[in-house]
Formats: C-alpha cells, structure tokens, sequence
C-alpha cells in the first residue's frame, strides 16, 4: 500500500514539473475557430474602441486586464485602438473552465495475498493525467455607425495550462487570423507561444 501511495505521489510530482517546465518553453496552442464575414470592413479606416456587455462592466478590473492582453493581437491584424471617433467596436468575451480527462493513463487494481479477496476486489485509482483547462473567445466586429457586425468569431481550446495572460491571446489571435474575410467553415488553428511572442503555425 505504502508503495503504491509513494509511486502515485512521485508520479504526480513527475507530472507537475513536466507543466511547469511547459511554462517556460515554446507552447502550441491549438483552436477550434469559426469566423464569419457580414459586409466589407474598411481597413484603411480600422480604428475601434472596446464595447462591454454589462456583466463585463460589473466586473470592468478583470475585463479592463483582458482588453490589455487583447490590444497587442487586435493591432497585429490592423485594428488600431482610439480613444473617440472610431471606426468600428469591438467586444470579446472569454469563458473558462477546469475540465476533467477522459480516462486516466493509469489504472491499478490492488487485492489481497493468496486466500484473500484475490486480484481487483479493492480498486485504487490513479490518474497521472493532468487538470485540462478549456478556453472560450468569442469577438464581434461591429460598424460604429450602423452597428452592423462585420465579422464575428469564436475559438476554442482545451489544454494542461491555465495561464489566462498566455493562453487568451493566443486564442483569440486564432480567433482573429481570418479577419476580415471571415473563413468558410470550422477549422483549427494552431499558435506557437515562445520566447519570442506567438506565431501563426500551419
């Protein structure tokens, strides 16, 4: 018994420094993402200004922190933030989760010695897989003016971190990454976090 606690123990250790060591090394974030175009965005004249639901506002610390995180993507795709006059708005969500595995990568069933119970009368479960955590972005691009939306767009991805300031952005630079065309269906985007910032992969 006390060899089986000991061995579960150092395996869960073993796992544990394997996702910090993920932590400081290069990451791929994989996306599920669909996008969809309504009209022709200008983007000679991109400005935007964040638009909150009002849940968001009720919560403005947090939300104000994940508008931080979403500037650096938003201008990579050539949206420019401003403070009055803007072209378009842009609101984004996020929804997130801690999400059990599915099955355990390891199963031990323990009994007792000859004449006892026998083989798999006490079951010990061991599970070495780690926490998964699930992201969920959802952004709209909408006319300042009209208030039509222009492009709308969800991602999602499930995963062993659960860094928010590292894993948003990158979900939401998948969520981005056809804008504003738009795509013409679901399809998954995989973004490369490392030492040098995210990077759009094949």
């Amino acid at each position: 018994m006390r060899v089986l606690v000991r061995l579960a123990l150092r395996m869960g250790l073993l796992v544990l420094l394997a996702g910090l060591a993920g932590c400081a090394s290069t990451r791929l974030i994989d996306s599920e993402v669909r996008s969809f175009r309504s009209g022709a965005p200008d983007l000679a004249a991109s400005s935007y200004q964040f638009e909150r639901l009002p849940s968001q506002q009720a919560d403005a610390p947090a939300q104000s922190q994940r508008e931080q995180w979403a500037q650096p993507v938003l201008q990579r795709v050539g949206l420019t933030l401003v403070s009055q006059a803007p072209r378009y708005t842009v609101q984004w969500g996020v929804a997130t989760e801690q999400v059990l595995p599915n099955e355990p990568v390891f199963r031990r069933r323990w009994g007792g010695f000859a004449g006892g119970p026998g083989w798999g009368a006490h079951p010990f479960f061991f599970p070495l897989e780690p926490m998964l955590y699930r992201f969920q972005v959802q952004v709209l691009v909408r006319d300042a003016l009209s208030r039509e939306v222009v492009y709308e767009a969800s991602a999602q991805h499930t995963g062993p971190w659960n860094d928010q300031a590292q894993i948003l952005p990158a979900v939401l630079l998948a969520a981005m990454r056809d804008f504003p065309q738009g795509a013409s269906g679901p399809s998954s985007v995989k973004v490369e976090i490392g030492p040098g910032g995210m990077a759009l992969r094949p």
